[in-house]
């Protein structure tokens, strides 16, 4: 089953509804592939998908396409595989909130807030040791692809040029930010090229040369020798 769960994490958004589908019908031994890309929402409905994830009995992949931050990071932490795009983000923070009321109540919502917090804890020790996370989720850290990887958050990172924008109403500036950082990005590095498509024209290139010397032992009467030579040199300027 494959699916994809974009734009903030609240129970009326479209991709959460279609995927809760999905799962009604899923064979408890199919493997799961679900892309994200979101700047979080609601803790709790992120910690039930990914508890959803996590109990299901096949083999679940989530693939980051732009940004999983917040509660979408929490998603994430019920797959057996976790991948990212090199140039996309993970971001993780402690549970916050609004409130309002005279000082008893004040009181009361942080002394929640520190409740929903251990969940929050405990949704990486799988993957990070407790310390780590601690530190991670008291300074609201924003991770590249590399860094997650090397923190063990990620599993593998996908070669790409672009990173996928975000969508959120419920942080709408922040995510203006992500996608600012994006056309940024690509400004900055207008190649259209990846190393995969490098490395074929380079193959192309090494097969040509090939060719021509080949066809240099079966038909020396048409002497090929100078074109094989000029290839050669093209190739080692490349």
């Amino acid at each position: 089953m494959k699916h994809k769960i974009k734009g903030d994490i609240i129970s009326w958004n479209s991709t959460i509804w279609d995927f809760n589908y999905k799962m009604r019908s899923v064979k408890e031994d199919e493997d799961i592939e679900l892309e994200i890309n979101s700047y979080g929402g609601d803790v709790f409905l992120g910690i039930d998908i990914c508890n959803t994830l996590r109990s299901h009995k096949g083999h679940v992949t989530v693939v980051i396409t732009g940004i999983a931050a917040s509660a979408a990071s929490i998603m994430c932490m019920g797959a057996d595989t976790i991948k990212a795009y090199s140039n996309t983000q993970m971001m993780v923070h402690n549970a916050w909130t609004f409130a309002a009321g005279n000082a008893k109540k004040l009181r009361k919502v942080a002394e929640d807030l520190d409740s929903i917090g251990e969940s929050v804890l405990a949704s990486y020790t799988h993957r990070l040791e407790e310390e780590e996370v601690k530190k991670l989720l008291d300074n609201d850290t924003f991770l590249s692809a590399t860094k997650a990887l090397e923190k063990g958050l990620i599993d593998e990172i996908i070669q790409v040029k672009t990173a996928e924008k975000v969508e959120s109403k419920v942080f709408e500036n922040k995510a203006m930010e992500f996608n600012n950082r994006i056309d940024a990005l690509n400004a900055s590095d207008p190649t259209p090229s990846s190393n995969k498509e490098l490395e074929l024209t380079i193959a192309e290139l090494r097969n040509e040369i090939q060719q021509l010397k080949n066809q240099n032992k079966k038909e020396p009467e048409q002497d090929p020798v100078p074109k094989a030579q000029n290839l050669g040199k093209l190739f080692l300027q490349f």
